[in-house]
């Protein structure tokens, strides 16, 4: 009666385990269920429903926690003394130890799901923008541009200047759309990049940003 009682034991620590992990998933759906959605392209009204759970997370949490406490119980608990048939899982030492094993793993991931939503402002926070500084535009003609190839050397021949903040290349039509900062690069350095490239450009279209 006893070992069926372990085993039994060692069944609900099982069960107990997943019920924490769902626990602390409905814990943590209010914060990251909308961030996940919207990660995948799914909006909608309705998922402003989820955030309603927020006001029942502590509930989840501390559900969570007490099955997570149970399953530690289960599988830490000292073995009893009496002897185990050969066949019964209480004999089988390596299945104790992967059941061990993916108790901390979820352990892990629970406790990931309770703490993430603190974790949230700081993990999404923008970075600090730079100043924002007067930029230019300027659309370059560019000549002896065949193949793609061509395009890659004229890009790389204006991004390595300093002041450049945008690049775009055309082969087809033969141009390049360059965004600088005046006060570092003159559009006359553009185009003596270029052509110190072997790709003579001369400017089509230029205004202010």
């Amino acid at each position: 009666m006893k070992r069926i009682e372990s085993d039994n034991l060692q069944e609900k620590s099982s069960w107990s385990l997943l019920s924490a992990a769902a626990s602390a998933i409905a814990a943590s759906i209010c914060c990251l269920g909308p961030l996940l959605l919207l990660a995948l392209g799914i909006t909608g009204a309705w998922i402003g429903n989820l955030t309603s759970l927020a006001s029942y997370r502590p509930i989840f949490v501390i559900v969570a926690l007490g099955f997570l406490g149970f399953t530690f119980y289960s599988v830490y608990r000292k073995p009893r003394t009496e002897s185990c048939p050969v066949e019964r899982p209480c004999a089988n030492a390596g299945g104790k130890k992967r059941h061990k094993i993916i108790l901390w793993v979820v352990t892990a991931l629970i406790l990931g799901l309770l703490v993430f939503p603190y974790l949230v402002p700081y993990v999404f926070a923008e970075t600090p923008t730079s100043e924002k500084v007067q930029t230019q535009q300027v659309v370059l003609e560019v000549r002896n541009m065949t193949c793609v190839s061509c395009v890659v050397a004229v890009k790389k021949s204006l991004t390595r200047l300093n002041g450049i903040k945008e690049a775009r290349v055309t082969l087809e039509p033969p141009e390049a759309f360059v965004i600088f900062d005046p006060a570092k690069v003159k559009v006359e350095d553009l185009i003596k990049a270029t052509t110190n490239a072997g790709y003579p450009s001369s400017i089509k279209q230029k205004k202010g940003n």
